[in-house]
């Protein structure tokens, strides 16, 4: 077609690449049904495979025929693994590898299950294997990764900041563990707080005003790493420095760095590790000094459910 404007002005969309590792792979069925002779032909190998299957047992732990899971490996070190639900149609597929290692988990001020594996650190440049693995037929080969042929960047730079991102996704994972803690804790005083109001306000009035004074302290903890929940609306800053934003801003930096760790990084990540281990002072303080008691507190109550019963007469 012609131009917007001019007849040589044309314009141009497409769907740019996608990053990361490309594999192509193909499965001879899929998750939906096919029509028509194919139908047939592949319920007939279907029912072939069933008929074989009857004259042995299946070996346990065998992967599931609703998704496809894929395991990248450094020599014998499991680095990542990705599930992908299986598609809808037989035929020749494509998923892309973000050529990363499996990643930390998040301080979050609920818990939840985590359904898919975290991305992390990006591996270092080296050959690697993929394993497919689809009901119980497995296959694998190999993938090379290279640094980029336009930068001219050494083995020893590519190790320091390999070693300084795992070492941000430990303080990240300690960080997670601490903050699920205290959230753990939080959900039990809050549980035993309702609980007590429902049973007898009046006579476990000390015990629910403990609980809530608890929850509100590990809300105070908490704080310290995820920061206080802001509930404005619209672009809103928050001047306040917490746990994750000094981790985060570290591997940010880190991450930008192919030339290697300069004295930028090495000051950021002092102060997310030295910001950490204030946090984690803090909430170890809190569960000798605050939590063991109201916890010995709580346990030395019996909590009777049933209530005296009176006997009803119309006399």
């Amino acid at each position: 077609p012609t131009g917007s404007r001019f007849g040589a002005d044309a314009m141009y969309n497409a769907e740019n690449r996608k990053e990361g590792a490309m594999i192509t792979y193909f499965l001879k069925e899929g998750k939906k049904k096919p029509t028509g002779k194919d139908k047939d032909n592949d319920e007939a190998e279907e029912d072939k495979d069933k008929a074989e299957d009857t004259t042995k047992e299946k070996p346990t732990g065998v992967q599931k025929k609703d998704s496809i899971m894929f395991q990248f490996y450094d020599g014998d070190r499991l680095i990542r693994t990705i599930k992908m639900k299986t598609p809808e149609k037989a035929g020749f597929h494509r998923m892309y590898w973000g050529m990363d290692e499996k990643g930390a988990d998040r301080p979050s001020r609920k818990i939840t299950e985590n359904k898919r594996e975290r991305g992390g650190t990006d591996v270092k440049p080296g050959t690697y294997t993929i394993k497919m693995t689809f009901g119980e037929t497995t296959d694998e080969t190999t993938i090379e990764v290279k640094s980029d042929p336009r930068l001219n960047v050494s083995p020893t730079s590519i190790n320091e900041v390999y070693e300084a991102s795992k070492k941000l996704e430990s303080f990240s994972q300690t960080a997670a563990d601490a903050v699920k803690q205290l959230v753990e804790s939080k959900d039990i005083a809050t549980k035993y707080q309702k609980e007590l109001k429902e049973l007898d306000e009046e006579k476990y009035k000390d015990q629910i005003k403990a609980s809530k004074d608890i929850a509100k302290a590990i809300d105070s903890i908490i704080a310290v790493y995820l920061g206080k929940v802001d509930k404005r609306q619209g672009i809103t800053r928050n001047p306040e420095i917490t746990v994750m934003q000094r981790i985060r801003e570290a591997s940010r930096y880190v991450g930008s760095r192919k030339s290697g760790i300069t004295a930028t990084e090495k000051q950021l990540i002092r102060f997310a590790e030295e910001e950490l281990k204030s946090a984690l002072q803090t909430t170890n303080v809190f569960f000798n000094e605050k939590w063991k008691p109201y916890r010995e507190e709580i346990e030395k109550q019996s909590f009777n459910p049933f209530k005296t019963t009176k006997t009803f007469s119309l006399e």
